[in-house]
């Protein structure tokens, strides 16, 4: 397993013709949630995309880039949390912390937020914005973490 945000497409088929979002490995989709918007660490929000928590981890896919997506093991997660601070973050938000490995964290000095060529291997913050916070999707969304984040460990 490797620690950190991962580029994932889960619209490529594999040789045995299914989504990579299918794993051999017995994980589960136990939630989909469209209208998710995501922002990595300091860079601006991006577009809006479809959220899909799994048994092992969670997934984010771009509706309007068919091939932009990103992925984090629930093992990755050192924290998560329903965040409303609008001084924090000018939106209410799921917002995550990413465990990186040891070598990323030490060249995570000389990364620019700038930079558009963005390096997955360095992000450490993730926020999860839905679109449909008035009908407390933070709350469930961030349940369901807990909840699938509580049966790995």
């Amino acid at each position: 397993m490797s620690l950190g945000l991962l580029h994932f497409d889960g619209r490529v088929i594999d040789d045995d013709g299914r989504s990579l979002l299918e794993s051999n490995d017995d994980e589960e989709l136990m939630h989909v949630e469209p209208g998710v918007t995501v922002a990595l660490g300091f860079r601006p929000m991006e577009s809006p995309g479809t959220l899909y928590v799994t048994s092992r981890r969670v997934i984010w896919l771009s509706d309007a880039d068919k091939g932009k997506g990103y992925a984090v093991d629930f093992l990755s997660l050192s924290l998560h949390a329903v965040s409303r601070d609008l001084e924090t973050y000018p939106f209410p938000c799921i917002y995550t912390q990413i465990e990186i490995s040891d070598e990323d964290e030490e060249s995570e000095s000389s990364y620019s937020e700038s930079n558009d060529d963005l390096e997955l291997s360095k992000v450490t913050e993730m926020r999860l914005l839905p679109s449909d916070v008035g009908k407390r999707i933070l709350a469930i969304m961030h349940a369901s973490y807990c909840f699938h984040l509580w049966q790995v460990h």
